[in-house]
């Protein structure tokens, strides 16, 4: 079986533990990434409905035959009834780009389990749920710029690579979401259905950079990682904070007031990245990097039909 290649390769090449295990993968590729209608792909292959119409034996609508149409397809009831010689028309499947953009700056790497460590499991299972469902796979870790990009890729055959290059991103200091956004729609006028996996740590220029991969041309999934500690801190007295990317550093006292205007703070801020994803046609979800991809993570997108 290929799973167990797959999975051999993967033990010899590194002393880590894999993303996941083959039973997690067997049962994920039951459900598929819920594309929008809207979003042009391929028509020979896939499972994503799409608006156009091509000559089809299931079909919900008709046109006048023209020289060169499959006479399979040529409706002969009609053609009995109007004497007018019709082709059947139907809604036709197709297959999509699926665009994953992995943050890989250093605030990624904190956190326990590291944020890094949960959105790479989180692009794993995705890209992995696009290669079984005939899509074409582009991943693209930023950070200040992008870096290498990998894909596109297309098959179950590609999996190992796939893995093997989320897990080995190279890590930069900062991030520039204006930036790589821009340029990355600029890189791929054709569109698609992109996930962007980032703790938003610098999420200045969001905004601006989602307003470059608008609907009906993208569909975008913001994952907004973050850990818990980031929402609840547990920390208390004098202390001095140092930011992870820029390595500014903060000396101040954490007192029950203090932590309870940051909360009310950081509350405020997500709400106002998901006014700004709303605003731009994108979708926001908020992750915990303690979340278990399969107890978790994955019912947490189904319940928001963002995987079916």
């Amino acid at each position: 079986m290929w799973f167990k290649t797959i999975f051999r390769q993967h033990s010899n090449s590194t002393r880590e533990e894999p993303l996941f295990d083959e039973a997690f993968l067997r049962r994920l590729e039951r459900l598929s990434l819920q594309a929008q209608r809207t979003l042009r792909g391929q028509p020979s292959s896939g499972e994503h409905a799409s608006r156009r119409q091509l000559p089809t034996s299931i079909f919900s609508d008709h046109r006048p035959y023209t020289s060169g149409d499959d006479m399979r397809y040529i409706d002969w009831n009609a053609y009995a009834r109007q004497d007018q010689v019709l082709v059947k028309l139907g809604e036709t499947e197709q297959n999509v780009e699926i665009h994953l953009l992995l943050d890989t700056s250093y605030s990624m790497a904190w956190g326990q389990p590291p944020k890094l460590r949960s959105a790479q499991q989180l692009i794993g299972a995705l890209g992995y749920l696009a290669l079984a469902h005939h899509d074409r796979v582009r991943v693209m870790p930023f950070g200040a710029t992008m870096t290498r990009p990998f894909g596109p890729i297309q098959g179950k055959g590609r999996l190992f690579d796939l893995f093997r290059y989320i897990e080995t991103a190279t890590m930069q200091p900062q991030t520039d979401l204006q930036a790589v956004l821009r340029l990355y729609a600029r890189m791929h006028p054709r569109g698609g259905l992109l996930v962007l996996c980032s703790d938003l740590l610098s999420s200045s220029g969001l905004a601006e950079g989602l307003q470059a991969l608008q609907p009906p041309r993208w569909q975008v999934l913001v994952c907004h990682m973050l850990d818990t500690r980031e929402l609840r801190p547990d920390l208390q007295g004098p202390l001095e904070l140092e930011d992870s990317e820029t390595g500014q550093r903060i000396p101040l006292t954490l007192d029950t007031e203090t932590i309870t205007i940051y909360r009310r703070r950081m509350q405020a801020w997500q709400q106002q990245i998901a006014m700004a994803c709303g605003y731009h046609g994108a979708t926001y979800v908020r992750m915990l990097s303690a979340w278990p991809v399969e107890q978790k993570i994955v019912p947490y997108l189904r319940a928001r039909r963002l995987l079916v």
